[in-house]
């Protein structure tokens, strides 16, 4: 159990570590709050993360003292079962009422104004949509990154089939916190051994029977996402798909190109821009579409070094976001709905809508020997003047295409891609395709 204790952070900044708020039901949740220079109330900034609050997601945000020291109270709370906080952990499921709840408390804190505005990525920017549906009074705005507002299709699905990769993974890391937790020896060893070798792990099937998902002491969320393959009440009971209409406040959506999340990224924010409850939450969503992977945000993207243009100052553009809508500076009132990074240009550009996406089909080519990455089987955006050979391709699931992707899931742009082209027509199918055909419509 942790001890509430102060500590000088420099600069007039002072931490108060392990602060303890108990919700409605007696579960206690601990954070740790940087408060700015002087006794004078501040507006607060609140991140709630399930990986440990002493981190604060300062992989890709400024660390806590940074937004202190511009006037911020921050405070990084541990969810609930996760840290020192109390309770059992079933991600997504306890967010939306211990977010309102905490907002509620932070409001009756001296160091507090009563305006509250939230951020995180990923988890933590689900932890703020399902708060922000709550309507606790207070709740200011938000800034969600790299999330998703449906977790079927945005987060664990992709037209009904798992995100094997990620999801797995996930899961795994997941686990082996609750592992430590209970102390739960046998279980940790196993979860610790296909963490070691994670792209091993796609191959153990059924996935459900894995020896390192099915320890009966470990909670069960993993095993109820593989069973709830469709999409329905399970999925949509712990996220706003259906209750976008009830979050009342502006957003400033922040996603990557090559992240996992990116289409519930893109699609949250059109939805709330669409249906959101209120028309100051209508009006003033913005998305910034960057050309990132989920960690980290900077200029290179897989084997691509995209400039130094790439390097957008999110920290500032957050502090300006909550500038505008904490202290009414009025500095956001200028800046685009959507700003988005265009690759192969390598430059930002603005627009007041998102732009629409244009579909293009994409034609298989070959000379009846597209075999092997020797052979010449190509995609083309060209249609064939003529019909081409048919062609044999077999696949063989032992022997998997070598791929910047699949089990091992690297993200980002990357070199080799006729060759890669070519050695994916090798495995499409255990199928006979005539040459020539459109085999793809993807958006561009």
């Amino acid at each position: 159990m942790s001890e509430t204790r102060w500590v000088d952070c420099g600069n007039g900044v002072r931490l108060e570590r392990g602060v303890r708020c108990r919700m409605s039901d007696g579960v206690e949740l601990v954070s740790d709050h940087f408060l700015p220079p002087g006794d004078v109330p501040h507006p607060t900034l609140l991140m709630r993360q399930p990986y440990g609050r002493e981190i604060a997601s300062t992989v890709v945000y400024a660390h806590p003292i940074w937004f202190a020291r511009h006037g911020y109270n921050v405070v990084i709370q541990d969810v609930r079962g996760r840290g020192d906080s109390e309770g059992e952990f079933y991600p997504f499921r306890h967010e939306a009422r211990d977010g309102a709840e905490t907002i509620a408390w932070l409001r009756k804190r001296p160091e507090t104004n009563g305006r509250i505005g939230m951020y995180g990525f990923s988890y933590q920017g689900m932890t703020q949509l399902l708060a922000a549906a709550e309507q606790p009074e207070g709740l200011v705005c938000i800034a969600p990154g790299m999330t998703a507002h449906d977790l079927y299709n945005g987060w664990f699905y992709n037209n009904g089939a798992l995100r094997l990769a990620s999801s797995l993974g996930w899961s795994i890391q997941l686990l082996k916190a609750d592992a430590r937790r209970k102390h739960l020896r046998d279980a940790s060893d196993k979860l610790e051994q296909a963490w070691a070798n994670l792209p091993a792990q796609t191959a153990v099937l059924p996935l459900r029977s894995h020896p390192a998902l099915r320890d009966e002491k470990l909670p069960q969320y993993v095993l109820d996402w593989l069973d709830h393959s469709d999409p329905g009440e399970y999925w949509s009971s712990m996220d706003v798909s259906r209750s976008v209409d009830r979050i009342l406040v502006p957003a400033l959506h922040i996603s990557g190109w090559y992240d996992l999340y990116l289409k519930g990224s893109i699609e949250g924010f059109v939805e709330l821009t669409r249906s959101g409850g209120s028309e100051i939450a209508r009006r003033h969503q913005y998305l910034v579409a960057g050309p990132w992977v989920h960690i980290p945000w900077g200029d290179r993207a897989g084997a691509a070094d995209l400039g130094r243009e790439a390097l957008l100052d999110t920290d500032s553009l957050l502090l300006r976001w909550f500038n505008h809508w904490l202290k009414d500076s009025g500095e956001f009132a200028n800046e685009p709905r959507v700003r988005h990074f265009v690759l192969g240009e390598n430059q930002w550009r603005s627009a007041d809508v998102l732009p629409e996406s244009a579909d293009y089909v994409l034609y298989l080519h070959c000379s009846s020997k597209a075999n092997s990455s020797k052979g010449d089987g190509i995609l083309s955006a060209i249609a064939p003047e003529k019909d081409e050979p048919c062609d044999v391709f077999v696949y063989d699931p032992e022997v998997p295409v070598l791929a910047p992707g699949g089990a091992a899931a690297l993200a980002g742009s990357q070199r080799g891609k006729r060759t890669l082209i070519r050695q994916s027509l090798t495995a499409a199918s255990p199928a006979r395709c005539p040459a020539g055909s459109p085999i793809a419509v993807l958006p561009a």
